[in-house]
């Protein structure tokens, strides 16, 4: 069942030919957005759900693929070796970028930025209507024409989408291309560092596997989502841990908001455990953990200090095609509290399981959960011994494939939305009553 997983990149390339035949018979009021260097599906009505329906069934045979060959190989120590893996994920991104369509708009944002911070501009700030340049208006023209979020990254990520910038010489579409090569390159040096944080668990070529080929990272990869970089980050973090560098460990998961304020929580979490097993390597990592963060909160809070104001003034929250839309903000939250009270009382029992109910809260949180915020639920889903409860998580990362309808086809009945919403989350309910310290359906090896 090995060369079942070679349905992963043909299942993408497949979708590719078909997306390609479809844009042939584009209609006329698209052809505007069909110009921009980078084509995004948005809104088009039944052309667009044309492209999702594509989509959906490029991720579904794609997943199925996989999980068969999974299944026949879970034994102890099966698995596709660590080069196959990688050789796989590398053919499934390059089908990717055969796609001439993409859902999401964000690397506009991220070449916007960029190009702001190598031409003396502050990406924190609101674009203004005064301020032109290729890559202001192409991203002004993805949302609407009028202006583009300002940037709620932190300084690192600017300085990266900045030498994305820099490498393509300043031009716009050579700038997409390059952010969206760079995460993926991101993306399969994660499969190594996660390979290595996995060092000697009897699952692990099982993982990196589930890991490295699930065609909702992928696909996140070839958008060019800076999940990747953060992916990469905190996997190297647990990964120097796991070999005892708690000091750099501690300093890689306090720098992680420089990325994205997100990757705050894993640091935390982890001290958490550490103090609750008394182990050895807990002190080193606080200090660590606390000068990082110290200074990463120093560096951010100026920067985005005015962007979070202009927020607060001016902005309306609204959660869609959540959890949150679909039971209501308060019992939601309800939830996600007793979800995280769960997970971190079983981390000070020094249970690393806890880590799994803290994913599952911040899944829950999530006001609009796009497919790329899937990637925080993998590697903590992928780090524990198979069972029903990351079974259910990790087939929670597929579904979340369908937040691209609403993007693609544009406004949907508020019945339709509460469906689709409800699909979405369906397979946490296999989660939230399972145990999530179940035993492994494989018996663990000395090792473990």
């Amino acid at each position: 069942m090995r060369s079942a997983l070679f349905g992963v990149p043909l299942a993408f390339a497949g979708g590719a030919v078909a997306a390609r035949l479809l844009l042939r018979s584009a209609p006329p009021r698209w052809h505007a957005d069909l110009a921009q260097p980078l084509v995004v599906v948005t809104a088009w009505g039944g052309y667009g759900l044309g492209f999702f329906l594509i989509f959906a069934v490029a991720v579904a045979l794609a997943a199925i693929a996989l999980c068969l060959a999974l299944v026949a190989l879970r034994e102890r120590g099966a698995g596709p070796s660590l080069p196959a893996t990688l050789v796989l994920a590398a053919l499934a991104l390059a089908a990717g970028f055969a796609w001439p369509v993409v859902f999401s708009s964000d690397v506009y944002a991220y070449a916007a930025y960029g190009d702001a911070s190598l031409h003396g501009h502050n990406p924190y700030l609101p674009s203004t209507s005064a301020h032109h340049d290729p890559f202001a208006d192409a991203a002004r023209w993805q949302w609407g024409g009028i202006s583009f979020p300002a940037c709620v990254y932190g300084p690192a990520f600017v300085a990266y989408a900045a030498a994305g910038v820099l490498i393509a010489g300043d031009r716009l579409d050579a700038s997409l291309w390059a952010m969206r090569v760079m995460a993926s390159l991101a993306f399969l040096g994660s499969i190594l560092v996660l390979n290595a944080a996995l060092r000697g668990k009897y699952y692990r070529r099982f993982a990196v596997a589930a890991y490295a080929l699930n065609p909702i990272a992928l696909w996140s990869a070839v958008e060019g989502h800076n999940d990747t970089l953060l992916l990469l980050l905190g996997l190297a973090a647990f990964a120097w841990l796991r070999r005892g560098d708690a000091r750099l460990s501690g300093i890689a998961f306090g720098f992680a908001p420089l990325v994205k304020f997100v990757g705050v929580i894993a640091g935390p979490a982890t001290l958490l455990w550490l103090w609750a097993r008394r182990d050895r390597r807990g002190r080193q990592f606080a200090a660590a953990l606390a000068v990082a963060l110290t200074c990463a909160t120093a560096a951010i809070l100026p920067l985005q200090l005015p962007a979070l104001g202009a927020m607060a003034a001016r902005g309306e929250y609204a959660p869609q095609f959540s959890f949150q839309s679909l039971v209501g903000i308060v019992p939601a939250l309800v939830v996600v509290a007793a979800t995280t009270l769960t997970g971190l009382r079983a981390l000070a029992r020094g249970e690393a399981q806890g880590a799994l109910w803290l994913a599952l809260a911040v899944w829950l949180a999530i006001p609009s959960p796009y497919p790329w915020y899937a990637l925080w639920l993998l590697p903590v889903t992928l780090a524990f011994p198979p069972s029903r409860a990351t079974l259910a998580l990790w087939v929670a990362t597929i579904f979340a494939g369908l937040r691209y309808l609403p993007e693609t086809y544009g406004n949907m009945p508020h019945l339709a939305a509460a469906i689709l919403t409800l699909a979405m989350f369906a397979p946490l309910a296999c989660a939230i009553p399972a145990r999530m310290s179940e035993p492994s359906p494989v018996k663990a090896s000395a090792t473990e």
